[in-house]
């Protein structure tokens, strides 16, 4: 499986390296090999770096300073099929593939271990109307908090210094039906609904970048 995810991770780079943005991560990551590693690395390095840090030439965001029960969560449901179930979803895939044989001792060993990974601040790539994301922000602001502290009884995680690309992302991806549907995805149920109310590309920019803002 780690030389799966190796050979995965090599190809993706190799299939963007003339893109001069990514020309930098794609060296750094492209020679990652989790043989013989801590169980931290053999699962997550590869597309999270060997310290959370992140890696935008694969997608896989930081995970440094995310919420122990939530990342414990997103685990069990990669493992149970609950996300990354859907055969075109790549990326999900390639997750749920990762993690399907752990055992709870072993995603109690991975959660232990990256919360103590040092946070790493993550740059702001999005840019938009705050204005506008303020006024939109309100409907994620019943879920995640007023500053984006996040509201684990709602299992809503927090936004504050996470991957701004990454959010992207996954807000379209509720906004499609990629995540959200299962029926035993409580939280995901409770998300989608709310990106139906970001009515673009631009709207989602703008929410974003508000929630940079409060990146204090």
């Amino acid at each position: 499986m780690r030389n799966i995810r190796l050979l995965t991770a090599i190809a993706l780079t190799a299939s963007i390296a003339g893109l001069s943005s990514f020309s930098a991560y794609a060296q750094q990551y492209a020679a990652v090999d989790t043989t013989n590693q801590p169980l931290s690395n053999e699962v997550c390095a590869t597309c999270h770096g060997g310290e959370g840090q992140g890696n935008p030439v694969v997608g896989g965001p930081s995970l440094a300073g995310l919420e122990p029960w939530y990342l414990r969560k997103q685990l069990e449901n990669f493992r149970a099929g609950i996300r990354g179930s859907q055969k075109d979803y790549i990326p999900g895939n390639e997750m749920q593939a990762s993690v399907a044989r752990l055992s709870d001792a072993e995603i109690d060993d991975l959660v232990n271990t990256i919360a103590g990974w040092k946070v790493i601040e993550n740059d702001h790539t999005i840019e938009g109307d705050l204005s506008n994301g303020e006024s939109l922000y309100a409907n994620c602001a019943a879920c995640h908090g007023a500053d984006g502290e996040g509201n684990e009884a709602l299992g809503a995680p927090g936004l504050v210094g996470r991957n701004d690309w990454y959010m992207f992302r996954q807000i379209k991806l509720f906004k499609s039906g990629y995540r959200g549907v299962h029926p035993d995805d409580t939280a995901g149920k409770l998300m989608r609904p709310s990106t139906q109310a970001l009515k673009s590309d631009q709207d989602v920019n703008d929410v974003l970048a508000y929630i940079n803002s409060l990146d204090r």
